[in-house]
C-alpha cells in the first residue's frame, strides 16, 4: 500500500509541475503576443497621423516607409524573443519529461524487487 500511496502522491505532484510549466509557457507567449499588438497598434496611429497631418506625397511616403522599417524591425526583435521562448519552453518539457521517465523507470524498477 505504501508504494502506491508514494506513486500516487509523485504522480500528482507530476500534474502539478507540468501545469505550472504549461501556465508559464503560456504567459510568456501572451506577454510577448500582447508587446506585438502593441506595436502594431502603435504604427497604425503613427501612420494615421502621418496620413493627416502630411500633404506631400513625397513626404508621406518617406514617413510611411520610416514607420514600417522601424515596426518591423521591432516585430523582428519580438519574433526572435518568441524563437527563444519556445526553445527554453522546449528544454523545459523535454528535462520535465525525462524526470518522468526517469522515476516511471525508478518505480518499475522498485516493483520488480
Amino acid at each position: 500500500m505504501k508504494f502506491f500511496k508514494d506513486v500516487s502522491t509523485k504522480s500528482l505532484e507530476s500534474v502539478g509541475a507540468f501545469g505550472q510549466l504549461n501556465q508559464k509557457a503560456w504567459s510568456s507567449l501572451a506577454e510577448k503576443q500582447m508587446e506585438i499588438i502593441s506595436l502594431a497598434t502603435e504604427a497604425s496611429v503613427e501612420s494615421l497621423n502621418v496620413f493627416s497631418k502630411t500633404q506631400d506625397v513625397k513626404d508621406l511616403t518617406e514617413q510611411q516607409t520610416k514607420i514600417t522599417k522601424d515596426f518591423g524591425e521591432k516585430l523582428k526583435v519580438k519574433n526572435q524573443e518568441l524563437v527563444d521562448i519556445s526553445t527554453k519552453v522546449r528544454d523545459d518539457f523535454n528535462e520535465f519529461t525525462q524526470k518522468q521517465v526517469s522515476l516511471v523507470n525508478e518505480n518499475l524498477s522498485n516493483v520488480a524487487q
